[in-house]
């Protein structure tokens, strides 16, 4: 067998077993939580990070960029995070969720602008603009917090 071939059988087996893999993890709400808990931990992170730095908590000022492309990167799975039926007793996620989606989603969608003006500012290094933004990120995450969140126990 050549080798294009061999890549190429290697390539759809690949295929195959990655598709049957994300079909069975959609389908569990468990898993789904687990991951959507790891997605808004790289939120909380981040941001948590930003603070450190713009508060003087920490030194590394060069890595304030390497923060908001997390938030940037992760807050864009927000949304994904969150099918309908994704809900075990271990989630915080409120049913309002999905019964009142459009707000929901107006809540997910702000927190990917703010996240992304976070990025712009970073860049630009002006500490004043970053807390700006970091402070718009963290009225964005409230935001859902609050309505669409159960508080902790």
């Amino acid at each position: 067998m050549s080798i294009i071939r061999t890549f190429a059988a290697a390539a759809a087996v690949a295929t195959v077993l990655s598709g049957i893999g994300a079909t069975q993890a959609a389908d569990d709400p468990a898993a789904v939580v687990e991951y959507r808990k790891n997605v808004m931990g790289i939120l909380g992170g981040s941001i948590s990070g930003v603070f450190a730095l713009l508060e003087g908590k920490v030194s590394w000022s060069q890595h304030m960029v390497n923060h908001a492309v997390a938030l940037d990167k992760a807050a864009k799975m927000v949304l994904d995070v969150f099918p309908e039926g994704s809900t075990t007793p271990e989630s915080r996620a409120k049913p309002e969720i999905w019964t009142n989606w459009a707000t929901f989603e107006a809540a997910g969608k702000a927190l990917q602008m703010a996240a992304a003006d976070l990025v712009v500012a970073a860049e630009g290094g002006d500490m004043a603009a970053i807390s700006a933004a970091a402070g718009k990120v963290g009225d964005a995450c409230g935001g859902c917090h609050k309505p669409f969140r159960t508080p902790k126990e």
